[in-house]
């Protein structure tokens, strides 16, 4: 899968979750912009997507 379509596929979730997401759906709406961002600017020549270090801080329990 290209940089691309992993990006519009991070967007989509990110969509999902801010359905369901209750008080954090503006988190996760904010996530999915910046998702299309990069899949609009994607360069084939990415090989991975960014490392989303904010989501390593946050506490789902």
């Amino acid at each position: 899968m290209d940089a691309k379509k992993r990006f519009e596929a991070f967007e989509m979730m990110c969509r999902e979750r801010a359905c369901v997401a209750g008080e954090d759906e503006k988190y996760w709406l904010d996530e999915a912009d910046e998702w299309a961002r990069f899949a609009r600017s994607a360069d084939p020549m990415i090989q991975s997507p960014p490392l989303q270090l904010d989501l390593l801080k946050r506490d789902y329990r």
